[in-house]
C-alpha cells in the first residue's frame, strides 16, 4: 500500500474505489425522488435512499480526511516521486477545484432540511464533518489541485495540519490500511486528533 518502490509512493492508497462524486451520485438519486408527484411517493423514495445518502455522504467526509493523512503520512517519508496524481499537467481552476467541496459542505444544510421535511426526522450536522471539508478545501487550494504536484515535497500542508511523531505515524497508516480494506472511511475520524492540532 505504502510504496511501489524504494523512491516512489502512490498518490492514492485506495480510497477512491469507496468514493463517488457526491453532486453527481446525489442528482441522480434525487431525480428518482422528483419524478413522482405524489408527495407520499416522494416521501416513500427519500426514505428508501436516506441511509444510503448519509453513507455517501460522510464516506465523502472519510475521502478527504483520508487524503489529508495520507498526504501527512507520505509527506514524513522525505522526499518520494508521486506515482498516479490523474491531476498532475492539467491546468488550475480555482471555481473547478473549489465547486465538488463547496457542494460538499452546503449540502449537509440541505440534507437537514431534506431529513425533516420528508421523514419528520432531524439529521445533526457533525461540526467535526465541516472542519474537516474545509480543511480539505485550503488543502486543495495551498496544492493547486496537485496540477504541479511531483513529489512529497511539493506537498503543502494546511497550516493546522501537523506531522505527527512515528508512533502516530503508524497508528495512522495502520488505520488507513483498516479502512481501504472495510470502506469505511469515516472511522478515519479516530486518528484525526494526531494531526490536527490548533
Amino acid at each position: 500500500m505504502t510504496q511501489t518502490d524504494t523512491k516512489t509512493v502512490k498518490f492514492d492508497p485506495g480510497f477512491a474505489q469507496h468514493t463517488t462524486i457526491l453532486s453527481i451520485s446525489l442528482e441522480y438519486i434525487y431525480a428518482k425522488i422528483n419524478s413522482f408527484k405524489n408527495f407520499g411517493q416522494k416521501k416513500s423514495s427519500f426514505k428508501f435512499n436516506y441511509n444510503q445518502i448519509k453513507r455517501m455522504v460522510e464516506n465523502n467526509v472519510g475521502f478527504c480526511l483520508g487524503s489529508l493523512l495520507w498526504a501527512v503520512y507520505i509527506k514524513s517519508l522525505g522526499n518520494f516521486n508521486i506515482e498516479g496524481n490523474p491531476c498532475f499537467g492539467d491546468t488550475f481552476d480555482k471555481d473547478e477545484t473549489c465547486g465538488e467541496i463547496d457542494f460538499s459542505i452546503e449540502y449537509f444544510e440541505h440534507l437537514t432540511k431534506d431529513a425533516k421535511y420528508y421523514l419528520g426526522e432531524k439529521y445533526e450536522t457533525n461540526p467535526l464533518y465541516i472542519k474537516i471539508l474545509k480543511l480539505y478545501k485550503e488543502f486543495l487550494l495551498e496544492n493547486k489541485n496537485f496540477v504541479n504536484t511531483k513529489t512529497t515535497n511539493d506537498i503543502v500542508l494546511p497550516k493546522d495540519i501537523i506531522i505527527p511523531n512515528e508512533d502516530d505515524l503508524k497508528t495512522i497508516h495502520s488505520k488507513i490500511g483498516n479502512v481501504i480494506q472495510s470502506g469505511n472511511l469515516l472511522d478515519l475520524t479516530e486518528v484525526f486528533s494526531l494531526v490536527y492540532k490548533k
